[in-house]
């Protein structure tokens, strides 16, 4: 790997890792103003120590639900790698463990709400489940009352759906990674539009526990990964700051929540070829959590 190879590498896990990433030939406010439509009021922010951390969906009363990933923290000691002959000195994050409620708010609808409990799935944690199981439930100090409840999915039908991913990330275009960045890049709440075109991953209970969606090009098929490669309207694959974030869609002209986001694995040799077209975005599946969920928010 070249010089220029390397650091285009070190910008794009850096940017990837923190982005809501969009078509580049639609304008950015058509994002914005489907992530302001009433349906999705419920998607908020995650602060952990007063820092955005993530995202999260109020689903009813005093609960909401997220990332498990989102609620982790970590010690951190220095340590040194290599890659490709290269040495870098990293800050190695250590016993990682679910942080206090304490230290945690949530932002939905502009108001902010402290946080009595967090219970994360508890096969999460386990070091045999490769991070399997990427849930939270968080229960609010308050509940709250000014707001209609988006109804948790139960049905093991999502293959093939039309769905709307909600969260707040650091904005970027498909197809100019170089332009992502934390100097250059701005969070801001989006909404965009895929299709689910595999469902997989870990199981739970003997069901797959992730729903997969691409990011399709408009015109290069070469970034068609599974399913229809041709793309949706508002086409968009999230990932970082979207991470907890909720996954909609509509059936019978009623809106439910289908999954939480979990991220976007960074596929390197497509991103050096196409930019962000072609990367796969991952959402933990809750019909598969439906009875953990109801019973923990009784």
């Amino acid at each position: 790997m070249n010089n220029l190879k390397f650091l285009f590498f070190a910008t794009a896990i850096i940017a990837l890792f923190f982005c809501g990433i969009i078509r580049h030939d639609v304008d950015e406010m058509q994002y914005t103003m489907l992530a302001s439509e009433k349906q999705f009021n419920g998607v908020g922010e995650v602060l952990c120590n007063n820092q955005f951390n993530g995202s999260c969906v109020w689903i009813r009363d005093r609960y909401v639900l997220s990332a498990a990933h989102v609620f982790l923290e970590y010690d951190y000691k220095k340590d040194t790698i290599k890659m490709n002959g290269r040495k870098a000195v990293i800050n190695k994050p250590v016993n990682r463990r679910l942080i206090s409620p304490t230290k945690v708010e949530l932002v939905i609808k502009g108001k902010k709400h402290r946080v009595r409990k967090i219970t994360m799935h508890p096969t999460y944690l386990d070091t045999t489940s490769k991070g399997a199981c990427d849930i939270a439930i968080i229960e609010l100090e308050e509940p709250i009352k000014d707001m209609q409840a988006i109804p948790v999915n139960e049905k093991m039908n999502e293959l093939g759906s039309s769905v709307v991913g909600v969260g707040y990330g650091v904005f970027g275009i498909a197809d100019k990674p170089n332009d992502m960045g934390p100097e250059k890049s701005v969070s801001k709440r989006i909404a965009g539009q895929n299709m689910i075109d595999s469902i997989g991953g870990d199981n739970y209970q003997s069901k797959p526990t992730i729903l997969f969606a691409d990011f399709d090009h408009p015109t290069r098929k070469d970034c068609n990964k599974m399913g229809s490669a041709t793309p949706l309207p508002l086409e968009y694959i999230c990932s970082g700051g979207d991470s907890g974030g909720a996954l909609f869609r509509q059936v019978n002209g009623t809106w439910e929540v289908i999954a939480i986001c979990s991220g976007t694995p960074v596929n390197v040799e497509q991103l050096l070829s196409t930019g962000y077209y072609g990367q796969i975005m991952e959402w933990t599946r809750l019909s598969v959590f439906s009875d953990w969920i109801k019973a923990n928010t009784k």
